[in-house]
């Protein structure tokens, strides 16, 4: 009976050496591939992102909006203002 014991215990452990390394991180890493359209978007698109301060950019986008809200300066935060 040992020896029965024996002989399976060391089948296992032959079987067991064999498998297969499990693909850890592979199929996020498929899945992040699959989903991004263009990598490299960032690169290719550096003269169409606009640049300027935030009063300039706040400006354009309340005249995207088509809607004029407070304006605020460079040095006024609605965050500070809640802490005073």
């Amino acid at each position: 009976m040992k020896t029965y014991f024996a002989l399976l215990f060391m089948a296992v452990s032959f079987l067991s050496g064999c498998a297969n390394d499990a693909p850890l991180g592979q199929h996020v890493a498929k899945l992040k591939a699959e989903q991004t359209y263009n990598p490299d978007a960032t690169q290719e698109n550096l003269d169409l992102i606009p640049y300027g301060s935030g009063d300039k950019m706040d400006s354009a986008y309340q005249l995207y909006l088509g809607k004029k809200t407070e304006s605020m300066s460079s040095s006024s935060s609605q965050v500070i203002n809640g802490f005073k």
